[in-house]
């Protein structure tokens, strides 16, 4: 399973791959605002040398057409290991599978993000797309079981053998990751916040602190 950290913020992707643990790093538009990023291109140029060789996904901010493939395609030409992220569907409900395809015959690697469904999943792993975003915490709050579309999908994949890697997004807390992991993602994203939950517990604090007194303590006592 990939790890990814869903951060723009430089000290936390370096805290992160200092720990041995993170595989690539996610962002999109919201991530890129929250961390004050003013110089896009510069930023995402500079975090895809910093996670290499692992993969930097960064989104389009175009809504679809020519203009969005355009941009897909100068977003791949910035590094080789970006992922360019690209919406499953326009607000307005029309679907970008065609921008997918396009660029997935163009050899962009490509994540259809914003899925909140199976049968989106299963579209956009038709077109081309390399990974597929599942937004679980956002499933979850409509009501929805995250893990289980999660789940259904991983079936689904591994019966027809497809290469689209599922990546559990949108993740709240710990629980949900463990959820998520436990369903069968591919891949997992998560905010500082959250990954730091994911091996933080306060009773194993308390268990080190105790087992480093009594190593200090005299023999017998």
């Amino acid at each position: 399973m990939q790890l990814f950290l869903d951060s723009a913020d430089e000290a936390q992707i370096r805290y992160w791959l200092r720990q041995g643990v993170l595989d690539g790093v996610t962002t999109n538009p919201t991530v890129l605002r929250r961390a004050g990023v003013t110089d896009r291109t510069g930023t995402l140029a500079k975090l895809s040398d910093l996670v290499a060789p692992g993969p930097l996904h960064a989104e389009v901010t175009s809504a679809a057409g020519g203009e969005l493939v355009s941009e897909g395609v100068e977003l791949h030409r910035l590094a080789s290991n970006i992922v360019v992220k690209v919406p499953v569907l326009t607000p307005e409900g029309e679907p970008c599978l065609a921008e997918i395809s396009t660029l997935a015959e163009a050899g962009v690697r490509v994540n259809a993000t914003a899925c909140l469904s199976f049968g989106q999943v299963a579209l956009a792993a038709k077109a081309g797309a390399a990974y597929a975003s599942v937004l679980v915490g956002r499933i979850n709050d409509e009501g929805g079981d995250g893990p289980g579309v999660l789940a259904a999908c991983r079936r689904w994949i591994d019966d027809w053998r497809l290469p689209v890697r599922l990546v559990a997004a949108s993740v709240r807390g710990a629980a949900d990751a463990q959820r998520s992991m436990t369903a069968g993602a591919h891949s997992l994203t998560l905010p500082p916040d959250v990954l730091s939950a994911l091996v933080d517990h306060k009773y194993a604090r308390h268990t080190v602190k105790q087992f480093l007194q009594d190593a200090g303590a005299p023999h017998g006592s």
